[in-house]
Order: structure tokens, then C-alpha cells, then sequence
């Protein structure tokens, strides 16, 4: 059955922030009835979670305290100083409540769709958690709870909400680094697409790191689309790193004629290192040209063959803006034309090896192939469908 979509009105989102906002200060004054006395330096939003078209969770809520943070260096190898703004490690965690669950539901629910749709509202719902976070600041300051100092922010992995939650002022002070990243970031965007792409086309190629770092680099490039295909290409050719620019290839997902061609220029070089070959085999395998990986099975190390069968069903699937539907048949023909490979294959997509994660609309695929008359690909089919909770 199809789940609907339920849309969140503007009041929906401001009572969601009001929400989180509460949260925070529940947080803090929980800590306080369990460490009276202690100095509160910051609470924050933590382990944010949710893959595109799946399941949105609610995130950690901590508290970290001068006290709680100078025992957590003693037991650890870790300073003070590193310890300050990872959540993770601060002692105090406020569990989601059922509220926190319904709330998380609610986005989920609205967020169905397909996956722009999904990307932009899960995008709101973290913006909704730094937003919180200065009214849960302010509150708190007012109350005369924390500090002056005090802060409140939201922490996703990339640090993209951090700057969102602080004032100018508060970034320079407690992360300067994320100031200068985000003016570099400013003066990026201003740049037409073309001359965007160029600029990170040298981050992601550059030997030191730079203010901003090769995964945002990355990432931005994959948000760019077609100007970003004309960057890979003409990087590609002349990169120490041709795997890098292969697999942007692969995420960016547009299976151009001159990429197929650049793609398997990488792949039939004998002379370049192994992983440029096993990520050019892997991305045009990912692009429907496993039939060009297959030509060349004879003159490839084994290696570079495995990552090429495998690709379309490992988790860096996941990560393209677009990918092809999941798609056992060229794997079965690729077994049922090398029956040698089929034990290697076994081997190469091991469960824990990370398989990609499936659509509600590749299920029937999955299911189908339950009957392969290969394991590997038994096996794979049963892991997604496990996972995804749409088992026959």
C-alpha cells in the first residue's frame, strides 16, 4: 500500500521549531536537576538521520558541562578542548520522547515524495533545529540559567547547521574556521555555475586542504550537475586522482557519450594505478555500460572486474544524484557468461560489505530475485529486503 504524503503548513513548522526550542531548554534544566552546580557551557542537536526516502529520525539532545568535560578527558586520549563540541561525548543525553517521535513522523510524512521533494524538507527539518536553538538560547539567558557565554546549536556531520545556530560573533569566537569556510562558500555561489564548477574542480584536485574541504567540494560538484561533468572531463585526463573525477562521474549519473568514452579511456589504461581502473570500471557499470567493463574482462586485473560487477548494488549507489534502477539481469548474464567469477562475487559483495539501499518501487525487483540461480544474487535481495522491512 502507498503511504500518503500529509503537507506541514508554516504553522505546522513554527510550532515544530517552538517545539525543539522547549526541548533544548528541557534539556539543560534536566542536566541541572541531575549536576547542580555545574557550569553549562552548550546544548546541542546531535546525529542527525535520514537517508533519502526512508526514515527520519528525531536527534540526540546533550549537554556538556566544564565539570563533565574535564572527567571525560581523564578517561579518554582526548583534550578538553577536542571534546567540547563533539555531543557524542558530553555526558548528558536527553532521550527523544514520544512527542520528539511524533514530530519526527509528522516530517517523514510530509517529506514523501520523490527525491528532491524529500531532500528539501528534510533540509527544513534540520534548519528548524538550528533556528530552535537561538530561541532556546535566548530563553535560557533570560531565565539566568547558563552563562553569558552559553551556547545553543544544532551539529549535523558536515557542520552545515552550525553557522545557522551562532551569531557572527559566536562563529569567530568558538569556530573560526567554519567563518572563513562560510565566506569562501558565499563567494563560490555568487560565481556562475560554470566558473563554481571550475573553482571546486581545483579544491577536489588540490594536494593541501583548503578552507573548504575536498567532501564539500565534492559534494557542491554533485549539486551542479552538467557543469560539473564538463569540469570531470576535463580534469580527469590529467589527474593524479582519476578515481576521484570517475566516481563524481558515477554520482552525477548522466551517462553523456564523451563520459562513456572518458570512462573507458581510465579503464583501459594498463599503466594506471588500480583504483583509477576499479572506480572507471565501477562508474560505468553504474551508468549501464557494464557491457564495456566486460569487453576488456580479459586484459583487467580481477579486482578491477569485481568493483565493476559489483558497483550498481553497493551502497555508493546511494549517494548519486541520480542512479539507474536496481537491476540484477546484467550481473546474472556477466555469472551465467564467467561462471568462474561467481564464488569471487560472493566474496565481493559479503554481507557487511555495505549494499546499496533500495526504493519502495525496486522491491518487486528484489523480490524476484529471490529465485536467481546465483547466491550472490539470492543473498543481496533477501539483505535489501530485510532491510527495507518489505520482505515476501
Amino acid at each position: 500500500m502507498t503511504r500518503e504524503r500529509t503537507a506541514m503548513s508554516a504553522a505546522d513548522w513554527r510550532a515544530l521549531e517552538a517545539h525543539i526550542a522547549e526541548r533544548y531548554a528541557e534539556a539543560v534544566h534536566a542536566f541541572f536537576a541531575q549536576h547542580p552546580g555545574e557550569r553549562v557551557f552548550g546544548v546541542a542537536s546531535h546525529v542527525f538521520s535520514g537517508e533519502t526516502g526512508g526514515v527520519i529520525a528525531w536527534p540526540g539532545l546533550a549537554v556538556g558541562s566544564e565539570e563533565s568535560l574535564a572527567a571525560a578527558a581523564e578517561d579518554s586520549s582526548f583534550s578538553t578542548e577536542e571534546l567540547r563540541w563533539s555531543p557524542a561525548d558530553w555526558a548528558f543525553q536527553l532521550d527523544p520522547s514520544e512527542a520528539d517521535d511524533a514530530w519526527a513522523a509528522r516530517v517523514e510524512a510530509a517529506a514523501r515524495g520523490d527525491d528532491a521533494h524529500w531532500e528539501a524538507i528534510f533540509a527544513r527539518f534540520l534548519r528548524s533545529f538550528a533556528t530552535a536553538a537561538k530561541t532556546a538560547k535566548k530563553r535560557l539567558r533570560t531565565e539566568g540559567a547558563v552563562a553569558p557565554g552559553f551556547l545553543a546549536l544544532a551539529m549535523d556531520e558536515a557542520w552545515e547547521l552550525v553557522p545557522l545556530s551562532l551569531t557572527k560573533a559566536e562563529l569567530e569566537r568558538h569556530f573560526p574556521e567554519l567563518g572563513e569556510e562560510a565566506q569562501e562558500l558565499a563567494r563560490l555561489e555568487a560565481l556562475p555555475a560554470p566558473a563554481r564548477a571550475a573553482a571546486l574542480g581545483e579544491l577536489l584536485d588540490a594536494y593541501t586542504p583548503g578552507v573548504v574541504s575536498t567532501e564539500q567540494a565534492e559534494r557542491l560538484l554533485r549539486e551542479l550537475g552538467e557543469a560539473s561533468v564538463d569540469v570531470a572531463l576535463e580534469r580527469m585526463p590529467r589527474s593524479q586522482r582519476r578515481w576521484q573525477w570517475a566516481k563524481l562521474l558515477a554520482d552525477l549519473g548522466i551517462p553523456r557519450d564523451d563520459v562513456i568514452d572518458a570512462l573507458a579511456t581510465v579503464l583501459r589504461a594498463k599503466k594506471l594505478p588500480e583504483p583509477d581502473r576499479a572506480w572507471a570500471a565501477a562508474a560505468l557499470a553504474r551508468l549501464g555500460r557494464l557491457d564495456l567493463v566486460l569487453a576488456e574482462a580479459e586484459r583487467m586485473p580481477r579486482p578491477v572486474l569485481l568493483r565493476g560487477l559489483a558497483a550498481p548494488y553497493t551502497s555508493f549507489r546511494d549517494r548519486a544524484v541520480r542512479h539507474l534502477p536496481l537491476d540484477y539481469a546484467p550481473l546474472e548474464a556477466a555469472l551465467t557468461e564467467h561462471p568462474e567469477l561467481a564464488e569471487a562475487m560472493l566474496d565481493e559483495l559479503r554481507p557487511g560489505s555495505g549494499y546499496c539501499t533500495i526504493e519502495p518501487a525496486e522491491a518487486a525487483t528484489a523480490r524476484a530475485a529471490l529465485g536467481s540461480p546465483f547466491e550472490v544474487v539470492r543473498r543481496h535481495a533477501r539483505a535489501v529486503l530485510d532491510d527495507a522491512g518489505r520482505s515476501a
